[in-house]
């Protein structure tokens, strides 16, 4: 089970197209070499700020996931009458990232007002354990699935495949209650 420390972190990883999409709204700030100076020189302190921190959080979104898609499955579980989702994710994205990239990175109370939105969102990620909500999966090939008992699977199996899969004992890896890592092995994966 995850802690909520690595939890956090699958949080701010689930925001990085939101801070890739945010820095490509804002390249005037470092379309030059020059612009690139007063940046480092903190000549404006709330536009050097939110770069700096928005590189901390993708760096920490690819480190997360990085960690995520290398852990070790420990387990072994049955899955029955599995089916595919995106529609919370869809909802999710649509829902959370559009009001955030209305930020405007020189005035203040806009900052503080998207860092409390985003405070609320990371709460609200946590508590519920909600970190399938992840676009970061789709990036690398994982996909949501859902079982008739509630199990979430993130699995970069196919539909097909883990349907052929159901009554079998795969290996995954609980990431939280009802909601497991599946991944095909190595070998597998170049077999097939």
């Amino acid at each position: 089970m995850p802690t909520k420390l690595f939890r956090s972190c699958l949080f701010i990883s689930s925001f990085f197209p939101l801070y890739i999409l945010l820095i490509l709204d804002n390249y005037n700030y470092f379309n030059t070499l020059d612009k690139i100076k007063l940046l480092l020189k903190f000549t404006n302190y709330n536009a050097s700020m939110f770069f700096l921190v928005t590189l901390f959080l993708i760096l920490i979104s690819i480190a997360t996931l990085i960690s995520i898609l290398y852990q070790k499955q420990n387990e072994r579980h049955t899955f029955n009458k599995i089916v595919k989702t995106e529609d919370d994710l869809l909802s999710y994205i649509v829902t959370y990232l559009l009001p955030l990239l209305s930020v405007n990175i020189v005035q203040l109370n806009s900052l503080i007002m998207n860092l409390a939105l985003f405070a609320l969102l990371g709460f609200i990620y946590v508590k519920n354990n909600l970190i399938y909500l992840n676009p970061l999966f789709l990036f690398f090939g994982y996909n949501i699935f859902l079982t008739d008992n509630g199990d979430i699977i993130i699995s970069n199996y196919d539909i097909y495949e883990l349907k052929n899969k159901e009554d079998q004992r795969i290996r995954c890896r609980v990431l939280g209650y009802k909601l497991f890592l599946a991944k095909k092995d190595r070998v597998e994966g170049k077999i097939k």
